[in-house]
């Protein structure tokens, strides 16, 4: 309850809390496919994606999965993409807005076992 008048507070006072002032994070690619797959629907509510960016970021999560459970079934360590995924990540800044980015790789950040 406490923390959902914070959230409404900021959103009215601040703008939105995806969006107020998000620093820029820096993670490896590993971790932000890790990130990727493990991103749900109320994660990209709350960084309010419309519903073409939804629909896509579903396909991209897809493609991510496709590629993890592919090196998997190789035995090749770690079960991540064996390419660098540069294009699934680029992909997903495509996608989302430069704030919504930072939001995203916030959130990843907070929820990504330390792997910088």
């Amino acid at each position: 309850m406490n923390r959902t008048l914070v959230t409404l507070a900021l959103f009215f006072f601040g703008g939105s809390p995806a969006f107020t002032q998000t620093p820029e994070v820096s993670l490896s690619s590993m971790a932000l496919q890790s990130c990727l797959l493990g991103t749900g629907p109320g994660t990209w509510e709350q960084l309010q994606l419309n519903s073409d960016q939804l629909r896509r970021m579903q396909f991209v999560q897809e493609a991510c999965k496709e590629e993890c459970d592919l090196a998997s079934a190789q035995k090749r360590a770690p079960s991540h993409s064996t390419a660098d995924g540069s294009v699934i990540m680029e992909e997903v800044r495509n996608i989302l807005t430069g704030d919504q980015y930072r939001a995203w790789t916030a959130y990843c950040a907070g929820n990504t076992p330390a792997e910088r």
